[in-house]
C-alpha cells in the first residue's frame, strides 16, 4: 500500500506519483528546494533591511540631541543649528 503511495511497488512509475505539492521526481524535488531557499533568502533580506532602517533612524536622534546639547552649551550659533537640523533630516 505505501509502495503505491510513493510511486513504487505493483504499479512501477506509474503508480500515485501526483501527491502533495509536486509529484516526486527529481526536478520537482530540487524545485521544491529552490522555491524554500529563495523564500529563506527574501526574509532574511527583509530582516536585514528593517534591521538597518532602526538603526539608521536612531542614529539620526542621537546625533539630533547632540546638536540640541551644542546649541544650548553655545558651542553653535542659530544659523549653524538650523543648517544642520535641516541637513539630519
Amino acid at each position: 500500500m505505501l509502495g503505491n503511495f510513493y510511486g513504487y511497488g505493483t504499479m512501477g512509475r506509474v503508480g500515485f506519483r501526483g501527491c502533495g505539492f509536486l509529484g516526486t521526481d527529481w526536478w520537482s524535488r530540487g524545485l521544491m528546494i529552490g522555491l524554500i531557499l529563495i523564500g529563506i533568502t527574501i526574509i532574511v533580506l527583509l530582516a536585514i533591511n528593517l534591521a538597518k532602517r532602526s538603526h539608521e533612524g536612531s542614529n539620526n536622534h542621537e546625533a539630533l540631541t547632540i546638536l540640541k546639547k551644542r546649541y544650548a552649551n553655545g558651542e553653535i550659533d542659530e544659523a549653524l543649528f538650523e543648517k544642520m537640523k535641516r541637513e539630519l533630516r
